[in-house]
């Protein structure tokens, strides 16, 4: 029972461990893009990846394009 407890509290710790690694550093930005008409996904997308390497959404009911990208490089 022990050695059970004792190898789940510490596959916790490794994994959380490994997480906050992965996590550390890294800084999304967003920018707004403002269409003429209604935004269209896939123009949005390409948009937002070929200015800022990004994903990038409509915002729904709206004539803008939401681009998140990573701040740090």
């Amino acid at each position: 029972m022990t050695k059970t407890t004792i190898l789940a509290i510490f596959m916790i710790v490794l994994v959380l461990g490994m997480t906050m690694k992965e996590t550390q550093g890294l800084e999304d930005c967003h920018e707004y893009y403002t269409e003429t008409g209604i935004c269209e996904h896939n123009q949005c997308a390409a948009q937002c990846s070929s200015k800022r390497n990004g994903t990038g959404r409509c915002v729904v009911g709206t004539k803008s394009c939401l681009c998140s990208y990573n701040c740090k490089f």
